[in-house]
């Protein structure tokens, strides 16, 4: 593998250890009936929280890298160049409202409920047209859309 691309080796190893280790240690009977007062949040919630959150969190680091090191010259990689940001933050918004969930929804009555559903769906709209303008410009920045110079990549 090019030495340019090792890190991507690291995060992946981090981003599935995560996700082994939220997902075992959320199941163990001690972390399900471990609470934090009265609010109802289990250590279970709190471990998967951090787990998944952070999964989500290095996988969107990893998007953001692999696009900069990209080669912007040539054409065959400008398309994925250009979406691989808006692509990973649509994956890590749809995514993370569930993980948000986790440590908020036992504290969440009907209204804030509603309340959080509205703003994930108006989230994970933006993300999707951010990920459309990338594809429409050929660049995963919204500059050329308002007026602004045409940026790379």
């Amino acid at each position: 593998m090019n030495e340019r691309w090792t890190w991507l080796v690291r995060y992946i190893v981090v981003i599935v250890l995560g996700l082994i280790l939220a997902a075992a240690l959320g199941e163990m009977d001690l972390f399900k009936t471990t609470r934090f007062g009265k609010s109802g949040i289990s250590a279970a919630r709190l471990v998967q929280f951090l787990g998944y959150g952070g999964a989500l969190f290095f996988f969107w680091l990893l998007a953001q890298r692999a696009a900069q090191l990209m080669p912007s010259g040539d054409e065959r990689w400008k398309v994925v160049k250009s979406i691989t940001l808006p692509v990973a933050t649509l994956i890590v918004v749809a995514a993370g409202q569930a993980v948000l969930r986790l440590l908020l929804g036992p504290v969440m009555n009907r209204v804030s409920h509603q309340a959080f559903n509205w703003i994930a769906i108006t989230l994970i709209i933006l993300a999707a047209a951010w990920l459309v303008a990338a594809l429409f410009t050929g660049s995963s920045s919204l500059a050329p859309l308002f007026g602004g110079r045409r940026a790379r990549g």
